[in-house]
């Protein structure tokens, strides 16, 4: 199921795997992407239009260099965001262990996150007709992301390549059974 490229998940003493996995599919495009599409749109229309102007009207080298800046982060709003959402996406691993959701991924493939199943919310799902979907912490990423508290701490997480606060494992085959596990481990045990 995993390529042997990946690096073994760093386990906590005593701690066991009870399921891993990567990404069936690419998912290109999130919800928040409604918004953030014609927002980058018009950041990089804008921005194209100062530059070309300053340069067509032979402005002052402030001018130029001061829109150049823009122009790149424009570029990145429109199209680089999925260059790096993609390269990102198959570096994706998901590891569910009997105490954490580990996250590994990132344009490296060297980002990891973790979050104790105790602290999280119970695991929901979205799944399609073939049993896959994705399973996430509270509710499935969207719109509504880009407004939380969760947000406004961290506002660049939207352009990220998963916009949500909580850990989210995206595309997984067998999305039931791998919600099951997971609330399986999240029972207190007695």
């Amino acid at each position: 199921m995993l390529s042997m490229d990946m690096a073994p998940v760093d386990v906590l003493p005593g701690e066991r795997i009870l399921w891993e996995g990567r990404p069936t599919r690419l998912r290109l495009f999130w919800p928040a992407d409604m918004f953030l599409i014609p927002f980058s749109l018009l950041w990089c229309g804008f921005a194209i239009f100062w530059e070309s102007s300053v340069l067509a009207s032979d402005g002052p080298d402030f001018f130029v260099v001061w829109g150049v800046p823009f122009v790149v982060i424009g570029l990145y709003f429109v199209a680089g965001r999925f260059v790096v959402r993609a390269i990102s996406w198959r570096r994706t691993r998901y590891v569910v262990t009997d105490r954490r959701v580990i996250v590994t991924g990132g344009v490296t493939g060297r980002r990891t996150e973790s979050s104790y199943l105790q602290s999280l919310p119970p695991p929901m799902i979205s799944e399609r007709d073939d049993r896959s979907g994705t399973l996430s912490f509270g509710a499935i990423p969207g719109v509504a992301e880009l407004f939380s508290r969760n947000a406004r701490r961290s506002p660049l997480r939207s352009w990220s390549d998963v916009p949500a606060a909580e850990p989210v494992l995206a595309e997984i085959a067998e999305v039931r059974y791998v919600r099951d596990i997971v609330a399986n481990a999240q029972k207190p045990s007695a």
